[in-house]
């Protein structure tokens, strides 16, 4: 590189982005304030902006472009332009282009990694640069490692930040994207120990990132990343034995080359844990507490949802960002039997399958025809030789690496910095088959030429206001963000309204999202019930608060809906606050909290929650045969639907239709086994038909699923008085005046017992009086 102003531009573009690549898997800010993926995302599309907006400053400084020849930057152009297409379609823009907080589907960081990829070629100039580029990424190794095995070795409590409370919690992403990373941790520095010499320094570098890697593969064990390691080392092996060199310098293709020791010990490592390791993982995932399930919809539910969704919308599909739009419209049938009924997945089985419902059959065209021209490029580059050893190195390094992010890329959803380590590390590989000579440079020089000078210049100028103007767009809706996370720690933290309120209102006047509005108003309603329990405030002034309140309520609540009329959250948000003042009788309360409940039922219509919520509506206005009705439409949905069951027994219990009640109750008895306030009710309603050793059953049960539980302590303690067990009925009052000193009622009851009466005060009328003892 020559030492002109351009020159150093272009050093100063490639030493962003390769803070861009150090930053993705370890950047974190160690504040509850700032959400973390947002907070990376930020970083990284900002370090991309400076990337480009630098390069396209030494443009304009020397006239002069080049880039690699090849068709994958063609497959990389058609792909963005039309994921942009798309997303300028979507029904919901909003959510398309940026989302809450850049999330990978979004066009906002989905074609600046585009451009990642893109530029990485063209400011990696030399092969130096592609080996510190893997020197940067060896680094990231070592840090994310040494931090994990120091919380192994320290507990939960160790390097937390205040963040990271689980030892499974980290800065990469989800558990799973943990042993993601340290598979290409274990790729990158076998083939570089296989195929390259180093300095003592640097070799016992690579030797800890490689041993690093393997063992954080060991306890994270997800099994895919071990397939793909085991697949992709044995290529590897057989590579090397067919057209690597012996260590006597002997030509290639004859058995008597070296034997690859880390490939061959890495493919036998995977092949362990893969066919032989659970008793072995299942080991140590419970020593360390690592053991984690993630679900995703099966690829069967992601074909359903895409079918649906191409029906629809064939050519540029639902919009980048709304899979979890088209889930709840489509979800298959069974879904809401299983634990995640109520999971609004926001993508298939991996990101790739998912554009072909998000983008449409142009889209999954684009992204198949880009990964298509890659893969043709990796095997052409396999089978070629090389122009040195070093330049062979580089390649074979980088083929493999993004290869093996590729195939999780297809088979996965990888975190948001998995995802630009995917690009960034295809970008080297690029440069790589630049410098190894399999490619060729195009190169554009608009000097003295004032035609060509005078467009070039303006799209670069063009294109850098858009890069800056990108850049504040994304410093805004991050502050944004970090605003609408302090409003969110210090109502739950310290119930601190006013300070949530504050907060909330600075982030919607930066960035107006849905969700901050729902949370606005969520917080107009907490202010709305104190209201209602402010005993000294006098009735005129409460009237006046009441109307301001309830009136900014519905205000927040339908700014969320304009903000995006297709999520059926906003609309539920809308019938809350409508419904919370269904009991005053306010005029025209119930007919809103109806309509904006069935307007969310129309986009999530095979929702049980919701059914239930507008069968409380209809309990709220005291239609109990309207609020059945609902219930069992909510039960035809997922029949073991605990929640709506125990509404049911509610009501049942208001109608004194005990029989029914109970049935009910046990019901949700069978579904929620740990839970002791239903065997309570259960004890009660028992209690109250004076059917006494059921009550003492279930009673018994609740007080063993809690030993705190005061008022199941108390009924049992009737209840075995009125079984006989007088001696029990002692000891349970007993634990309470030890528990409860100043209830009256232990007090009352130990005093019937001393006294040889009986301690049950009126056992037919127990189930509608207030519960006796207060839980501490």
């Amino acid at each position: 590189m020559t030492p002109t102003a351009s020159s150093k531009l272009d050093r100063i573009a490639f030493y962003a982005l390769q803070a861009t690549l150090f930053l993705a898997p370890v950047f974190f800010i160690p504040s509850m304030s700032v959400p973390l993926q947002t907070g990376k995302s930020a970083v990284l599309l900002i370090g991309i902006t400076i990337a480009v907006a630098v390069w396209l400053i030494a443009r304009l400084k020397d006239g002069a472009f080049s880039w690699p020849k090849t068709w994958l930057y063609a497959g990389a152009g058609i792909l963005g332009l039309v994921y942009a297409v798309s997303a300028l379609a979507s029904a919901n823009q909003a959510a398309s282009l940026s989302g809450q907080g850049f999330e990978l589907g979004t066009l906002a960081f989905f074609l600046p990694s585009l451009v990642l990829f893109m530029l990485i070629p063209i400011v990696t100039k030399t092969e130096k640069q592609v080996f510190y580029s893997y020197v940067t990424l060896f680094i990231a190794f070592l840090v994310a490692g040494l931090f994990h095995v120091i919380r192994f070795a320290g507990g939960a409590g160790t390097l937390s930040f205040g963040l990271f409370t689980d030892v499974t919690a980290n800065f990469i992403g989800k558990w799973n994207d943990v042993g993601i990373f340290f598979g290409l941790g274990a790729i990158l520095s076998l083939i570089t120990l296989e195929r390259t010499p180093l300095s003592r320094l640097l070799k016992t570098i690579v030797y800890i990132v490689f041993v690093l890697s393997l063992v954080m593969l060991v306890v994270v064990n997800f099994s895919p990343v071990w397939i793909a390691l085991a697949v992709l080392s044995l290529v590897f092996f057989i590579y090397e034995l067919s057209y690597g060199k012996r260590s006597d310098g002997a030509t290639r293709g004859n058995l008597g080359t070296r034997i690859p020791y880390h490939t061959l010990i890495t493919l036998v490592v995977a092949a362990i844990f893969l066919f032989f390791g659970g008793r072995m993982s299942s080991l140590i995932a419970n020593t360390l507490g690592t053991s984690q399930v993630e679900v995703r919809p099966s690829w069967s539910a992601t074909l359903d949802i895409t079918k649906a969704a191409l029906k629809d919308n064939p050519i540029l599909g639902a919009g980048p960002n709304r899979f979890a739009t088209e889930w709840l419209m489509n979800k298959p049938a069974g879904i809401n039997s299983t634990l995640f009924w109520n999971t609004d997945f926001a993508y298939g089985i991996g990101f790739i399958p998912s554009l072909a419902t998000t983008t449409g059959l142009l889209g999954i065209l684009a992204a198949l025809f880009f990964v298509g021209t890659f893969a043709w490029t990796a095997v052409r580059a396999l089978l070629k030789e090389g122009s040195s050893p070093f330049s062979r190195y580089l390649v074979l390094s980088s083929l493999f690496a993004s290869a093996y992010l590729w195939i999780f890329a297809a088979i996965y959803v990888p975190s948001n910095a998995i995802w630009i380590l995917t690009l960034g590390v295809s970008g080297l590989f690029v440069a790589s088959l630049r410098e190894d000579k399999a490619l060729g440079t195009r190169h554009i020089s608009i000097v003295n030429r004032p035609a060509a000078s005078f467009v070039s210049v303006l799209v670069s100028v063009i294109a850098l206001i858009g890069a800056v103007s990108f850049g504040y767009f994304v410093a805004v809706k991050t502050v944004a963000n970090i605003y609408y996370q302090k409003g969110v720690v210090a109502l739950n933290a310290t119930s601190d309204l006013d300070k949530g309120e504050a907060d909330v209102l600075n982030a919607i006047s930066l960035s107006p999202t849905p969700l901050y509005y729902q949370s606005l108003s969520e917080i107009y309603l907490a202010r709305l019930n104190n209201l209602f329990n402010d005993t000294k405030i006098t009735q005129t002034d409460a009237q006046t608060k009441f109307q301001s309140l309830i009136g900014t309520a519905i205000q927040a609540a339908q700014a969320a809906v304009a903000a995006d009329p297709t999520d059926y959250k906003n609309y539920m948000t809308l019938g809350r606050v409508f419904e919370s003042v269904v009991p005053l009788n306010i005029e025209g309360a119930y007919d809103s909290a109806k309509k904006a409940y069935d307007q969310a039922l129309a986009l999530n219509p095979q929702s049980p929650e919701i059914r239930l919520v507008m069968a409380r509506l209809e309990v709220a206005k005291k239609d109990n045969e309207a609020a059945k009705a609902d219930i069992a439409e909510a039960l035809k949905l997922k029949s073991d639907y605990a929640d709506a069951i125990y509404l049911l027994s509610q009501i049942q219990i208001s109608e004194n239709d005990v029989d029914e009640a109970i049935k009910s109750v046990s019901a949700v008895a069978t579904l929620s086994p740990s839970d002791p306030g239903i065997f309570f009710q259960l004890g009660l309603l028992y209690y109250s038909k004076k059917d006494y050793p059921n009550s003492v059953l279930a009673l018994e049960r609740a007080v063993s699923l809690n030993s705190q539980y005061a008022n199941a302590k108390y009924f049992l303690g009737l209840a075995y008085y009125l079984t006989g067990s007088k001696d029990k009925s002692l000891s349970e009052f007993q634990e309470l005046s030890v528990s409860n000193p100043d209830s009256q009622e232990v007090k009352d009851a130990l005093a019937a017992l001393a006294a040889g009466k009986s301690p049950v005060p009126a056992p037919s009328s127990a189930v509608n009086k207030p519960l006796p003892v207060k839980e501490q």
